[in-house]
């Protein structure tokens, strides 16, 4: 609809948009909007390699610009468990001065108890990798990114932990996110809470949109009664879980609509892992020739990947 006569178009870039989007779906899951300094120590940015330094700084402490949110967040998270708060989400939009560029981040840090203690489900929850790995899905799915073909990659860089952190990419050379465990040594130089989990999405990484603005399709449900089909698969240690469930899905898109893990065992035989296919028809129900068609493209494509059908 245009807009009435002498009332200027919007101007809002795509950066600002994603951005807005982005504050209301991390306010949404529960998260607290903080607003930190630009301007940190040179202590608090050494962790991070700092390009921008201030000649005229307003203190010792605000002597360089900000290479990440963190210590910040890590700082403001620190002060609310000090005071009591048994659980601290909070997140920061702003950016990151590096060499290159500034770039626009979502930062967030999870600190204390994710589940309080209850006398149905026992001892209180610290948060944990998996944690943050949610949140950092959640926003870049309300951001627009194409969540589902996002790869995992193990290693999140220096700063982070390694084992519990991971990085979220569309290639090695594409970054959208890293969450996780920060590196001890990090949480020792920001003075941070213990058992703190943090994630970073790059907000200039997230690609736009190939439909060109196009609105999108009428979601039509189907009629027919969805299958499930469950694979548990010997793997080899260096095989992620999230490419195997990428490699089930794309055996045939159309007729799978969804991959979950749902355990993990390790046993004399080695580790296993357990998924649910959901398979949903459209104009018909499946055969059982098609429904076994399928399950041999699916045990394929996991043996290309080194994984063995267990029996």
């Amino acid at each position: 609809m245009d807009p009435p006569e002498g009332v200027a178009p919007p101007t809002a870039t795509r950066s600002q948009k994603i951005e807005r989007k982005l504050r209301r779906a991390a306010a949404a899951r529960g998260l607290d909007e903080a607003v930190t300094w630009s301007f940190i120590s040179e202590a608090e940015a050494a962790p991070f390699d700092p390009s921008w330094r201030v000649e005229n700084p307003i203190s010792e402490d605000m002597k360089v610009m900000r290479p990440s949110l963190m210590p910040g967040l890590a700082a403001a998270a620190r002060r609310n468990v000090d005071r009591g708060a048994q659980s601290v989400r909070l997140f920061e939009i702003g950016r990151r001065y590096l060499a290159d560029a500034e770039r626009p981040t979502l930062a967030f840090v999870l600190a204390g108890e994710a589940k309080p203690r209850d006398w149905r489900s026992g001892k209180a929850r610290a948060f944990d990798a998996f944690d943050a790995k949610a949140e950092a899905l959640a926003i870049l799915d309300a951001a627009g990114a194409p969540v589902a073909n996002l790869q995992v990659f193990q290693d999140a860089g220096p700063n982070w932990h390694p084992g519990r952190s991971a990085a979220l990419g569309l290639g090695p050379k594409l970054l959208l996110a890293r969450f996780g465990e920060p590196h001890p040594a990090l949480v020792k130089a920001l003075d941070g809470p213990d058992a703190m989990v943090a994630g970073e999405i790059y907000l200039d990484s997230i690609p736009a949109p190939r439909s060109g603005g196009r609105a999108r399709p009428q979601f039509q449900p189907s009629q027919l009664q969805l299958v499930r089909r469950d694979f548990a698969f010997l793997v080899p240690p260096e095989l992620a879980s999230d490419g195997l469930a990428r490699a089930i899905r794309g055996v045939d898109k159309d007729a799978i609509s969804n991959v979950r893990l749902f355990d993990r065992f390790e046993s004399g035989e080695g580790l296993s892992l357990a998924f649910e296919v959901t398979l949903q028809p459209g104009e018909r129900s499946f055969t059982e020739e098609e429904l076994s068609k399928i399950s041999k493209k699916i045990v394929a494509a996991a043996e290309k990947l080194g994984a063995k059908l267990r029996g």
